[in-house]
């Protein structure tokens, strides 16, 4: 027959003590903080993947941030490519109504002061900002596009923004793919007061009073749409009703291109959109894998709590005897 001793017998008397205080210190922990795992070793495997799940869903919030930017910016784009095409679909109703010979010099002149505020609402349009970032510059956000002459100081950039995981979409459109056009239209509408000189091809065009003039690029007298109103403006003050017809065309020309336009914003605020529709059901998948992994069941922790705490009790009662007991006990 073995025999136990006193100090074997109190080791595991403090042994078993301090399991159950552990276990029930655990649990009120897990209480307390509504998670199943409160350390990295408490179940490796979950916390890697609940730690690689916070991740992701912080990478979305970023993207749905990078998203609601996009919006607005194509939002302001979209609403400013509508007013200039209702702009211009009013310039071909003036041109329209006033090619005919029933109007005379004088009710032409009076039209002409109309297309010239015409042009200066298109002026403002095309300087349009967001914040203090002009939206049809380019790149160069911080320059103002297009000068009182519509001379356009921007580049053709095209702004990308990153709304989900490698998938970039630009948020805005250059001032030059707006109101200008890459087709030789300067044989079709002379000016009234100004002799035109065909353009040497092979020389880059200088950069002069033209309206559709820009840098390093070969435009011409009616390229663009500030052109177009102040070629309207001089023929209704000039009374010529030939160069009012022919700006219809140039004018149609201007609208088809809006309207392209429009629609490729139009698209692209769609992707937007289902990118940022997407991003909001991984975050609610994210989250509920989540809590299946880290959350503790309420309703069995706070159970074994009222567990472990009856068998710490017990286990008080039952060592009382032994841990009470002096020499003179043995000497019985």
């Amino acid at each position: 027959m073995s025999r136990v001793s006193e100090n074997s017998s109190s080791a595991a008397l403090n042994f078993s003590l301090g399991k159950a205080k552990s276990k029930l210190e655990d649990l009120q922990m897990k209480g307390a903080t509504l998670k199943d795992i409160s350390r990295p070793s408490d179940n490796p495997i979950s916390n890697v993947e609940a730690l690689s799940i916070t991740s992701n869903m912080s990478d979305n919030k970023q993207y749905q941030r990078n998203a609601d930017y996009a919006l607005l910016h194509l939002n302001v784009t979209e609403k400013s490519l509508e007013q200039l095409t209702d702009l211009l679909v009013k310039a071909k109703e003036i041109a329209i109504s006033q090619s005919s010979d029933f109007y005379n010099a004088d009710v032409r002149k009076n039209i002409a002061n109309e297309v010239n505020q015409l042009r200066n609402l298109a002026l403002s349009i095309a300087n349009k900002r967001v914040g203090q970032k002009y939206i049809f510059s380019g790149y160069s956000t911080l320059t103002q596009p297009f000068d009182v002459t519509g001379k356009y100081n921007g580049d053709k950039g095209h702004t990308t923004v990153e709304v989900a995981k490698d998938f970039f979409l630009p948020l805005n459109l250059n001032g030059h793919e707006i109101f200008y056009s890459s087709d030789d239209t300067s044989d079709k509408n002379i000016h009234p007061l100004k002799e035109i000189k065909e353009p040497d091809t092979n020389k880059p065009v200088e950069n002069k009073r033209e309206l559709a003039s820009t840098e390093g690029e070969n435009f011409h007298k009616r390229d663009n749409i500030f052109a177009q109103l102040e070629s309207l403006s001089v023929a209704l003050e000039t009374n010529d009703a030939v160069l009012i017809q022919n700006l219809l065309e140039e004018f149609d020309d201007s609208i088809s291109r809006l309207i392209t336009l429009r629609t490729r914003v139009g698209s692209i605020t769609s992707s937007v959109m289902n990118s940022k529709s997407r991003l909001e059901s991984e975050n609610i998948e994210g989250a509920t894998r989540k809590s299946k992994l880290v959350d503790a069941d309420i309703a069995e922790v706070f159970s074994d709590i009222t567990k472990h705490q009856s068998v710490l009790k017990t286990t008080y009662q039952s060592s009382q005897g032994l841990m009470n007991q002096n020499l003179m006990d043995f000497l019985r």
